[in-house]
């Protein structure tokens, strides 16, 4: 199955949205200003999770990384929420959409090539991350590298291909990507 048939076979209750866009037409932005957000550490995740900075890697290879393909396929996971505030349901929310990458990971062909597979947020799969106790991964074939941790402004490009980002209240967005060739 090729990479394009993957768009129809993954939306579903939760991806409502999956699109494949051609790089060299449109190309994704990297920027280190993207990974200096993650250094401000909003989520928490800086420096205590194996797939966010600096675990994650030199930026500057993860950037290239990014841009050394020439396809994406871009879909998005939909919740719904009561309110912001209510941490527990938003964390809840990325757990959700993690496991939903995980599952579309898993439809790409064995003979897909190489390929990049990156989430929305920082990895949330163990309670605590092995990397604040200077540990290897405990499930690196599980962990997904956030798209913020390779600096792509998935903001800058959603905007770009009007692909809806934000989300309306009582909603929470989340996008995941596979770059290949």
């Amino acid at each position: 199955m090729p990479m394009d048939e993957l768009v129809d076979k993954i939306l579903d209750d939760e991806t409502k949205f999956a699109g494949i866009f051609d790089l060299r037409a449109t190309p994704l932005l990297c920027s280190d200003i993207v990974i200096q957000y993650c250094a401000a550490n909003a989520c928490g995740k800086y420096n205590a999770n194996w797939t966010c900075p600096p675990g994650v890697g030199d930026p500057e290879k993860c950037m290239a990384k990014v841009k050394s393909y020439g396809k994406v396929l871009i879909f998005r996971s939909e919740y719904k929420i009561g309110e912001w505030y209510e941490y527990e349901l938003v964390e809840e929310t990325i757990r959700k959409h993690q496991a939903n990458v995980r599952r579309v990971r898993d439809m790409i062909p064995k003979d897909a090539g190489d390929h990049l597979v990156l989430s929305g947020g920082g990895c949330v799969y163990c309670k605590e991350c092995a990397y604040v106790n200077k540990e290897k991964c405990r499930h690196p074939e599980i962990a997904i590298p956030p798209i913020e941790a390779y600096g792509v402004d998935i903001f800058g490009f959603t905007k770009k291909n009007k692909i809806k980002y934000g989300s309306p209240e009582g909603e929470m967005y989340y996008f995941g990507m596979i770059l290949f060739d």
